[in-house]
């Protein structure tokens, strides 16, 4: 069996998995039906600073997966020790502690628990690093500013889809008015024409 079957057999079912067990906090889906790369959002874990955030993040296979880890980062902004400006997360099991029994599961719930335990000792973003260990309150404060970006974003997508369904709701609405409108005309027209004739067959029976 080649690597492509075997790293697609092994998605579908970590696809299967995330569906069927829905993990708190976590979720995942494939992009348009290519295994080999994946939407994921991760839920700021509670009691936390990250709390009530939604943060979404890409992850990419390669043929080799399970035997090699994706490649996984943060899409949104985020404000962590541990995860460098391009959103690529600084994580032991996504480099040298990788195993083949790491899912996706695995790695979503590993990268929030990452939000509440960061590690300031092997920093990807510096000043996040140097804030949580010296001003955690300013720290803090940063991230919740995320949280709340993240909150709103959120929520201009729903509101964006609740306005494209009313779009197409009023669309079909105004179709099916122009469609009784033209039928209503149609049948007027119609009646019309059947008075004219028969008016124009009592003239012409009254002139015989």
């Amino acid at each position: 069996m080649s690597n492509s079957n075997t790293s697609q057999r092994r998605l579908f079912k970590d696809l299967q998995k995330i569906q069927s067990e829905e993990l708190p906090g976590i979720n995942a889906t494939p992009v348009d039906n290519d295994m080999r790369v994946w939407n994921a959002l991760i839920d700021g874990p509670v009691d936390t600073c990250y709390e009530d955030g939604l943060f979404t993040l890409r992850m990419e296979f390669t043929d080799t997966y399970p035997l090699t880890p994706p490649s996984v980062r943060f899409t949104c902004k985020m404000f962590h020790p541990n995860v460098y400006a391009d959103g690529s997360i600084c994580l032991d099991i996504l480099q040298r502690n990788w195993s083949p029994t790491y899912d996706v599961c695995a790695i979503l719930t590993s990268i929030r628990s990452l939000l509440n335990d960061p590690n300031p000792n092997s920093p990807a973003n510096n000043e996040a690093a140097k804030l949580f260990l010296e001003n955690r309150r300013l720290y803090e404060s940063k991230v919740r500013k995320l949280v709340e970006e993240s909150i709103m974003a959120d929520q201009i997508s729903n509101d964006l889809k609740i306005s494209d369904d009313n779009d197409d709701e009023n669309k079909k609405s105004s179709d099916k008015t122009s469609s009784s409108s033209a039928s209503t005309n149609a049948n007027t027209e119609n009646n019309t024409n059947d008075n004219n004739n028969q008016e124009g067959q009592a003239t012409a029976s009254s002139n015989q």
